[in-house]
């Protein structure tokens, strides 16, 4: 596995001090347990911030248990079945999973129930040569491919790669020709699909 996108040193710095949102987390996670590279740089920083910490004066903490300390793990809802297909990540074992779901021509989501988060997370499956909607976002749109691969006018993105889209990028994805795509995405904010086309399917559309 040749990986060639990865997270920026702001997001892997956010997620190393617990900083992200849970369901942008769990993206995030899914690359990082497929790139050597990415696990490194995550011990590095990890590392800085536990010296920081130790220069810090320490501080009683409150009487009384914490939230996260006492909270029991949220489980999967009897709709849902823990994901146990071969080759997924581990880190996504924990979390409940929805059916398959049609939204297209050769295109398929299932949800990927995150407790608390704010993000919301999925899985999205694309036949061979598909060509998704010219689209942006009004968030955060971030992306590890799980198996296969596309491209679009910021690069190829393959199996372990991390794409990592804000407001500021627009994008027309097309699904490799061979392989099709498989990836896991966390998204903030809307999808706003462009063009004349994308402004008649743009009440179709319910990510």
């Amino acid at each position: 596995m040749s990986i060639m996108h990865r997270p920026s040193d702001e997001t892997l710095a956010a997620f190393a001090a617990g900083q992200l949102d849970e369901g942008l987390a769990v993206v995030v996670a899914c690359h990082i347990e497929a790139d050597q590279e990415s696990r490194r740089r995550l011990r590095e920083l990890e590392a800085v911030q536990g010296a920081l910490l130790d220069t810090v004066e320490p501080v009683a903490m409150a009487s009384g248990p914490s939230h996260a300390a006492t909270a029991a793990p949220a489980e999967p809802s009897s709709a849902t079945a823990l994901m146990s297909e071969a080759g997924m990540p581990k880190v996504l074992r924990p979390y409940g999973f929805g059916p398959w779901r049609p939204i297209g021509l050769r295109i398929a989501m299932r949800r990927v129930e995150v407790p608390g988060a704010d993000a919301r997370v999925f899985m999205l499956r694309a036949g061979p040569g598909i060509a998704l909607p010219h689209h942006k976002h009004t968030g955060f749109e971030w992306t590890t491919i799980l198996a296969g691969a596309y491209e679009h006018e910021y690069g190829r993105y393959a199996a372990g790669d991390f794409d990592e889209a804000d407001a500021e990028h627009d994008h027309t994805p097309r699904v490799d020709p061979v392989e099709g795509c498989t990836c896991i995405v966390a998204m903030t904010g809307s999808v706003q699909l462009q063009g004349w086309l994308g402004r008649l399917l743009q009440p179709l559309v319910r990510f």
